[in-house]
């Protein structure tokens, strides 16, 4: 499976094929063999990569994923490349001009997670929408403040629809 990691705002492209209770990685083109050892429940494990090990903590903060490594804190996220797809359809709009969060797919707006006026950072999930029987998180194109919200919950949207647009921070 194909996956984009961001680790610290560093984008890295990792593929993994599982092979029993191994992994293999490729990681910008690079192949590592990997296993993670530990309890499954535990967010410790130690993770050994190549030759290397290491000593490893996961935990969540506001929504995404921390590493803690190395004496290290790394912020990152995990999409698998079905997700990386969506999230280009639904991309903020060319620069210079207000980011627009647009329907991946057609479905149902099941929830508003931010109003008009809040503050919100990339990646940040702002509407929940229903699509296949299946609900997903639609997340901010980038940092701003939602400007305007053109959707309400329990009405359906097409494709390609903007349920919102941002007005992105001032530049000091």
């Amino acid at each position: 499976m194909k996956y984009l990691v961001t680790v610290d705002g560093r984008e890295v492209p990792v593929e993994i094929s599982e092979n029993g209770e191994k992994y293999s990685l490729k990681v910008n083109g690079r192949e590592l063999d990997a296993e993670v050892v530990g309890e499954p429940a535990s967010t410790r494990a130690l993770l050994l990569l190549g030759n290397n090990s290491f000593d490893t903590e996961v935990f969540t903060n506001n929504g995404g994923i921390n590493v803690f490594m190395h004496g290290r804190e790394f912020e990152c996220s995990v999409e698998d490349e079905r997700l990386v797809a969506i999230r280009k359809v639904a991309g903020a709009a060319a620069a210079g001009h207000a980011p627009e969060l647009k329907a991946p797919m057609p479905g149902l707006v099941v929830k508003l997670l931010k109003q008009p006026g809040d503050a919100v950072m990339k990646g940040e999930a702002v509407i929940v929408v229903e699509a296949m029987k299946m609900e997903n998180e639609l997340k901010a194109p980038a940092d701003g403040v939602i400007k305007e919200i053109k959707v309400e919950p329990g009405k359906p949207v097409d494709k390609g629809a903007v349920l919102l647009t941002l007005t992105l921070p001032e530049k000091n």
